[in-house]
């Protein structure tokens, strides 16, 4: 059956904006019923009951915070839908009004059909049919055109929408799937969303603050349909608040992880167990204190994940650490993320009073073989580093934070290329760890200030004592006794330049223990790297005056 003019003139719009209200409180409620079943169920009996029966109560469990996870997003999705409906028939109504408006008042009568007729008789033009089509019949069928275009354009919208609603209903026995959500999503931003504004969203890359100003200028239910329709991208996006990238990330970690089955091809394993490890890190720290927090996660390269302890838009202190070389995704999910929570322990431990967030950024590929001696990765790096710190202080509320940005390894030298770029970096102590250079000459180079730098190099860590490239190259020629030799002549030239341990670079080494060769350059996170850990919390929670040194070379 056609639409007709009185269809679209008599659609209210009262009921369809009650039913995507509805929705819109189940999805709230379901996504809540999800923490519960963590936070209250699975959870408080995990340290407590343990056992065949323990290990079955907790799968049922998590099926059941998956159902409700699930559940919200899918509600979320129909709640989005109908918005994108209303918006598109509601456009389409005010101009079939205009369309009537205007044909009334040039005199004429409007059929229900929506066809355009003559007042009477005697309006209809005569004339030489040889001569043409008269103006007046000409401005006739151009207003009928309007109308009927209107009534075609509501007509397509509504069979649209309408066959996307049916799609999204589901039979009795949920199937929960992430990728079926993921796909769900990516159908309903094809139909609806210019509608509910998708073109808006900034990309990648954008300014932090313009990303902040952007979202604090949706409205509440703007920002809930990004949230279902885009949380690729919300949640990646720095000038994001901490807790909305995080909500959005774990949507994003659960589609990564059910890309693939079980056991996952060859191909993507070593990323895909990543993505798992990074999964039960948060599962084993929700509700504990420092939180948990994704700040990013994403399958480009060798896979992106930004971890953070604590808040970073609430924290007085903030550190953003850089892994280096070898570094994986599951080591965010492993090591690197037991070296983000010692750090936080340690900032603790040294001022209580203020509240620290703790970060591992693998916002980059880090080299995980020979290609350690090339510059590209780290530079391609620091520059989103720096623009993940902007971010960190777009969406800080309240007084600007005290953050430190620390590398490790081949990460110190990201941070150093962060830091030298134009305008520096947004950060007030850069600590350097197991170094093999920053490509800076002087600490002062890096934009802090000299006395704000702070190197951490035990004197049996090999990377700490790397050649430069011309006394590598000197040794591929003379064998390593020559390249050794040619170090010993100028010991301060690292791989990346000047040793930042050494007194020309000018910073402050603090105390590191000796340490056994095999295991410094991993130590200075651990308690087996004597003061380190101490003195880097010190650091971060500003407090320098704990600090304990170390003689330079």
């Amino acid at each position: 059956m056609a639409l007709t003019i009185q269809d679209l003139q008599n659609l209210r719009f009262s009921e369809l904006e009650g039913a995507k209200e509805e929705w819109a409180q189940i999805a709230r409620r379901l996504g809540g019923y999800s923490d519960r079943v963590d936070a209250y169920m699975r959870r408080s009996l995990e340290h407590e009951w343990s056992g065949e029966a323990a290990d079955k109560a907790q799968q049922r469990m998590s099926r059941l915070r998956e159902n409700f996870q699930f559940s919200d997003q899918e509600c979320a999705l129909i709640e989005t839908t109908l918005d994108g409906v209303i918006t598109e028939l509601r456009a389409q109504q005010r101009s079939l009004h205009q369309a009537l408006d205007e044909a009334t008042t040039k005199g004429y009568k409007i059929a229900p059909s929506g066809e355009v007729i003559y007042a009477d008789e005697g309006d209809i033009p005569t004339g030489d049919p040889d001569a043409g089509v008269p103006a007046k019949e000409q401005e006739r069928r151009g207003l009928e055109g309007n109308i009927f275009s209107v009534l075609r354009n509501a007509a397509e919208i509504d069979a649209r929408y309408r066959a996307e609603l049916s799609r999204l209903r589901v039979g009795r026995g949920l199937a929960v799937d992430g990728l079926k959500s993921q796909r769900d999503a990516a159908d309903i931003s094809k139909i609806a969303g210019v509608a509910v504004g998708l073109e808006s969203t900034p990309t990648k890359g954008t300014d932090p603050k313009k990303v902040r100003d952007w979202w604090n200028g949706l409205s509440k239910e703007e920002q809930e349909e990004q949230l279902a329709l885009n949380p690729s991208v919300i949640g990646n996006l720095d000038g994001i608040p901490a807790r909305t990238r995080d909500k959005a990330n774990r949507v994003n970690l659960d589609r990564l992880i059910a890309m693939y089955p079980e056991p996952a091809p060859d191909e993507v394993k070593e990323k895909h167990d990543g993505f798992k490890a990074i999964r039960d890190r948060l599962a084993d720290g929700d509700g504990k204190n420092p939180e948990p927090l994704l700040l990013g996660i994403g399958p480009e390269g060798q896979g992106r994940a930004i971890l953070s302890y604590g808040n970073p838009d609430t924290a007085d202190n903030v550190a953003a650490y850089v892994p280096g070389f070898s570094t994986t995704l599951s080591n965010v999910g492993g090591e690197d993320g037991g070296r983000a929570e010692n750090v936080w322990d340690s900032a603790n431990k040294a001022d209580h009073k203020h509240k620290t967030a703790s970060i591992v950024w693998l916002g980059y590929d880090a080299p995980q073989g020979p290609e350690v001696a090339g510059t590209e990765r780290g530079k391609r790096g620091g520059a989103d580093f720096g623009t993940f710190l902007d971010g960190i202080q777009a969406t800080h509320q309240g007084d600007r934070p005290h953050v430190t940005a620390i590398g490790h390894s081949y990460g110190s030298f990201t941070v150093g290329q962060a830091a030298q770029r134009e305008g520096g970096i947004p950060a007030d102590d850069i600590i350097l760890v197991g170094s093999p250079g920053t490509g800076a000459h002087k600490a002062e180079d890096l934009g802090v200030g000299a006395d704000h730098v702070w190197v951490g190099a035990a004197d049996s860590d090999p990377v700490t004592h790397a050649p430069s490239k011309n006394e590598a190259g000197f040794g591929a020629i003379t064998g390593p006794i020559g390249g050794g030799i040619a170090h010993l002549a100028d010991p301060h030239k690292l791989w990346f330049g000047q040793d930042p341990a050494s007194g020309e670079f000018g910073g402050n080494r603090f105390g590191v223990a000796f340490g056994n060769p095999g295991d410094s350059h991993s130590n200075y996170f651990k308690p087996e790297g004597g003061d380190s850990l101490d003195n880097m919390g010190a650091i971060v929670a500003g407090h320098p005056e704990k600090v304990t040194f170390q003689g330079e070379r």
